[in-house]
């Protein structure tokens, strides 16, 4: 290419006609498009060969870059969850200023499979209260006179009342304190001892023990003197010879009361209880009738002057009008629980009933009979007589009833609180189902085997209800009352003064009723009658 433009050049250097300089030219512009046309070929031919090549050698490093990307990208991403794990775990541990700008509701919380109506939930109340001691209110009225009966009642039932309502407010604030839904009685107590601005006075272990202790011991006598109560009606009904004692009617009825104790939840009781509201309210109204038909006796008093007896009236009346481990569980099974400690709420309008009820059935029984009324009143009534065993076999069977609720708080702290605890620990072998069984099973013997031991209803009543009821239903709620109110007691420390006050007086109740009835019970011991009740076949 260029020898031929060279040749032309020198073409047309020498010169030339004027036609062949014109072809000269042209073929010159012809040669050099042609040399520019090779050249762009040539120049893109080796532009693509050269992209290809780099484009080879740069693929591992482009993939290596992304690779790395990548990686960077998922330990960033590892970071951020890391990141917001640890603010989530903080925000749980140290709530946020909103948690604390909007306070804890354990209504809101709390879920209930079988939520029980308000009427459901009186009937419960009133069923837990009104048993065996409201037929042994005139034995009661007996030791006191009338006047001090009508008026120990109303008072014992004021204090009983405020008491729990005092109770059910610091559970309130305690599943507010610790942000649970419920808690049950023991853990209420649990957590007044060992929590809030003061040092805790009892470790959680030992408040646990010692609380769960006197439940225990006080529902299982509770359910002693039922099966007293039963056996000695049973007796009345179907055996005036008296040809077998009493006590062993407590073991015939063992597995009739196992039955009872199978019902799950306080739902499956609330019909039993109606009925059995409805059964006692038929045999009171025997019972009242039969006393009203010839007039009342002339053997009654106003005062009471054996102020020893005294103690006595306390001790079965705090066993008559009360029940305070089902008072938390009731409120627990509530549709509305709100409406449970109001002023015109369920549990005022059902201790109001019961205080009424025991009242009017003492007073009516006493008049009747004055110091010969028995712990059951319907006995004094003619053997005989028709109404009297109708009245009979109406009041075993609602005692009946009543005998799977009171069982129900023992057996649901040793499931609850020490059987599946130990089985998920190790521990304890077997299943949930099994242990539930045996604690059952367990719980309706030993209170069979309570009431064989002492089957005189008046002492047994009179002592479960000094020792046991008396302290889970007055003493109780008003120490921790004043404990969770530590620092904060209002205007002129008034609810110190309340505290102190209601405690003041539940405590010397307790104190002389205790002694009393223990008093009576060693007489009972040492004239040998628990010997002469157990062998007289």
């Amino acid at each position: 290419m260029t020898s031929i433009r060279r040749h032309c050049e020198g073409r047309l250097s020498e010169g030339g006609s004027g036609q062949n300089v014109a072809d000269t030219r042209s073929f010159v512009a012809r040669g050099r498009r042609k040399e520019s046309g090779l050249l762009s070929a040539l120049t893109a031919r080796f532009t693509v060969k050269a992209h290809e090549r780099w484009t080879s050698s740069m693929i591992p490093f482009i993939q290596s870059v992304r690779i790395r990307g990548a990686l960077r990208e998922r330990e960033h991403r590892n970071c951020v969850c890391v990141a917001l794990s640890r603010d989530e775990q903080e925000a749980e541990e140290q709530p946020s200023e909103a948690a604390h700008d909007e306070p804890y509701d354990p209504y809101l919380h709390r879920v209930t499979d079988k939520p029980v109506s308000d009427f459901g939930s009186l009937a419960n109340l009133i069923k837990s209260a009104v048993g065996t001691g409201l037929f042994a209110m005139p034995n009661a009225f007996a030791g006191v006179g009338l006047f001090m009966g009508i008026v120990g009642t109303m008072l014992m039932g004021l204090l009983i009342t405020g008491s729990l309502q005092l109770l059910v407010r610091i559970h309130h604030l305690m599943c507010i304190r610790l942000k649970k839904p419920i808690l049950v009685y023991d853990n209420v107590v649990v957590a007044a001892l060992t929590t809030g601005a003061r040092k805790p006075w009892l470790s959680a272990r030992a408040a646990t023990f010692i609380v769960d202790s006197t439940i225990l011991l006080c529902y299982i006598g509770i359910g002693s003197v039922y099966i007293v109560f039963i056996a000695g009606t049973i007796q009345q009904c179907v055996d005036t010879e008296k040809v077998i004692a009493q006590s062993y009617y407590a073991l015939i009825l063992f597995p009739f009361l196992f039955i009872m104790n199978i019902a799950k939840n306080l739902a499956a009781i609330a019909p039993i209880s109606v009925a059995g509201n409805v059964l006692f309210a038929s045999a009171g109204i025997i019972g009242i009738v039969y006393a009203l038909k010839d007039g009342i006796g002339d053997t009654w008093v106003t005062i009471g002057l054996d102020f020893s007896l005294y103690a006595k009236f306390a001790g079965m009346v705090f066993f008559s009008m009360c029940s305070p481990g089902l008072i938390l569980a009731i409120e627990h099974s509530m549709e509305k629980p709100w409406n449970y400690p109001k002023a015109c709420g369920i549990l005022n309008w059902g201790m109001t009933t019961i205080v009424f009820v025991h009242i009017f059935v003492g007073a009516i029984g006493y008049l009747k009979w004055g110091p010969e009324a028995l712990g059951n009143f319907i006995l004094n009534h003619e053997e005989t007589d028709a109404p009297t065993i109708v009245a009979l076999l109406m009041q075993a069977l609602a005692i009946y009833f009543s005998y799977g609720l009171q069982c129900y708080m023992p057996i649901t702290i040793l499931k609850f609180s020490y059987a599946i605890p130990a089985i998920e620990s190790g521990a304890w072998k077997g299943t949930p189902f099994l242990w539930d069984l045996i604690i059952r099973f367990f719980i309706t013997f030993i209170t069979c085997i309570f009431a064989l031991a002492v089957p005189r209803l008046d002492l047994f009543i009179g002592l479960v209800g000094s020792i046991c009821i008396s302290t889970l239903s007055t003493i109780i709620p008003c120490i921790i009352y004043i404990l969770v109110h530590y620092g904060d007691f209002g205007k002129f420390k008034w609810r110190l003064i309340l505290g102190v006050t209601m405690f003041s007086i539940a405590f010397i109740v307790t104190v002389c009723a205790i002694v009393t009835n223990l008093t009576l019970l060693v007489e009972f011991f040492t004239h040998g009658y628990i010997i002469i009740m157990i062998f007289n076949i």
